[in-house]
């Protein structure tokens, strides 16, 4: 009896050492209060998101052996002014996949960010820091928005190969209506990093229910840290089968000063349709944050740009922006 609750308790150690699993809580809370005037209308208010989406969310891994592992995220956004959910009033409108990573890679299914997305965001990463008052928010007003978290997806990351890695992603057709729905999405990336350079290429392909509406994007987005200051930078071009295609570019600066950093963006874009130049956008922005501590800061910032009718000189949008608030990591 004794050998046999032994060898039970044997077993279950063992067993346990085979299936480590851990799952992580996480979240940010950012809330802020300022003014946000939009063609000639000013609101004051309090915000969520404006410097980091307020999110929550569980992360997990389970050790499989050999190097390979179980990953999962789940993640939702909320609106910390009145605790409402994201605008998707979904359980988990960010994030929700479940994948494997090992010596092949990283593989992920379900909602997960376009790989599209990270050189993008790469490219404004020091352009106020990625946030609503970067630049690119108002400036890159023609072809809408890259769908940056496809639902329906499939995603491959290569393992890093001395400093290189790629990686592809294919939303599945699936949701056909209404008629501005995507329906396919593909997008490929290719990453050099190597020390304080970060330089990368992205691509993406979305389908469309009606298929003037189709669109492909392509960004080239580059960084580097100085060390008493980090830089980023991208040049972005976007077109719809309709005709409408944009040319942008934003650069973005980052200084840390102790505790403080201090950021200031610049971005421009240029719309024609079918060859005819229909608007100018062009916007800048500075702020700062203060870190109270590892996780906890303090920040605020400015916002300002416009967009015009190039044959007319009438100013179409004009968007203004500034806030002072709190983030919180958790």
């Amino acid at each position: 009896m004794k050998k046999s609750l032994i060898a039970l308790a044997v077993l279950a150690t063992t067993g346990a050492a085979f299936a480590q699993s851990t799952v992580t809580l996480y979240g940010r809370i950012d809330t802020s209060i300022g003014a946000n005037k939009l063609n000639g209308v000013s609101t004051t208010q309090v915000f969520s998101g404006n410097l980091t989406t307020s999110r929550y969310g569980f992360r997990g891994t389970e050790d499989l052996g050999g190097g390979l592992k179980a990953n999962f995220v789940l993640e939702n956004g909320f609106n910390s002014d009145d605790g409402t959910l994201g605008s998707a009033n979904t359980a988990f409108n960010r994030q929700s996949w479940v994948g494997l990573s090992g010596g092949f890679g990283a593989l992920k299914l379900g909602k997960t960010d376009s790989v599209f997305k990270d050189i993008y965001d790469m490219g404004v990463v020091n352009n106020l820091f990625d946030s609503e008052f970067t630049p690119v928010k108002i400036a890159y007003a023609g072809v809408s928005n890259f769908s940056s978290r496809p639902n329906n997806q499939v995603r491959y990351e290569t393992p890093n190969l001395s400093g290189f890695s790629a990686g592809l992603t294919y939303a599945l057709d699936e949701n056909v209506a209404p008629a501005t729905a995507n329906s396919e999405i593909t997008a490929f990336n290719l990453r050099y990093r190597a020390g304080k350079l970060d330089v990368g290429a992205g691509f993406q392909d979305e389908k469309n229910a009606t298929a003037t509406l189709d669109r492909e994007f392509t960004v080239l987005s580059a960084g580097y840290d100085f060390g008493v200051v980090r830089v980023s930078g991208q040049i972005h071009n976007a077109k719809q089968r309709s005709g409408l295609k944009d040319s942008d570019y934003a650069i973005g600066v980052a200084m840390p000063l102790g505790a403080f950093t201090v950021s200031a963006g610049y971005a421009s874009s240029t719309t024609k349709n079918n060859g005819v130049k229909t608007a100018d956008g062009e916007a800048f922005a500075f702020g700062a944050t203060y870190a109270l501590s590892k996780r906890t800061s303090l920040y605020g910032a400015y916002l300002d740009g416009d967009v015009k009718n190039p044959s007319t000189g009438a100013t179409t949008t004009d968007r203004k922006l500034y806030s002072v608030g709190v983030v919180h990591n958790f």
